[in-house]
């Protein structure tokens, strides 16, 4: 029995669970997917929509880009809770670069043109989490709707 237990840490990990994108990337566009998952509605404009920012945003190729979001929609799915990725969004990125997240956030939430309560709680709990103040996040959002020509939501 011991000698079973001892072989869960010691044996290797199978090459195709292990993730292929970097940890901070991962957690990054976890929070992406949750905003664009949290209204129960993930249509293919808002994946289009994903695919889009993240290549660009995250300096990836289209192929790194889909294994990013590939791993993101796991690491998202997998998560209780929205600390594991704001920790270590708080750990690694600068003020400029919470924004700009926050900014890529307003933009998936504002795809479908409708801003729900619960997007509206996502971007409140994630701008409290990462330290962005309430007038840094509605200036983020005037730069999306400026983006995605949502206008005033």
């Amino acid at each position: 029995m011991l000698n079973k237990m001892k072989s869960l840490f010691t044996e290797p990990v199978a090459e195709a669970s292990a993730p292929q994108s970097d940890a901070l990337h991962i957690a990054a566009a976890a929070l992406l997917v949750r905003a664009a998952q949290i209204d129960g509605e993930f249509d293919h404009h808002e994946a289009q929509l994903l695919s889009r920012l993240v290549g660009p945003h995250f300096g990836l190729t289209q192929d790194a880009a889909d294994q990013l979001i590939k791993e993101a929609k796991q690491a998202a799915d997998e998560a209780s809770d929205l600390f594991q990725f704001t920790h270590r969004i708080n750990s690694h990125f600068g003020q400029a670069h919470k924004l700009m997240l926050i900014e890529l956030l307003w933009q998936i939430v504002l795809a479908d043109g409708v801003v729900d309560d619960y997007e509206a709680n996502l971007m409140r709990r994630v701008a409290g989490l990462i330290h962005v103040t309430d007038q840094e996040t509605g200036l983020a959002r005037k730069r999306a709707e400026a983006t995605t020509g949502a206008g005033n939501q």
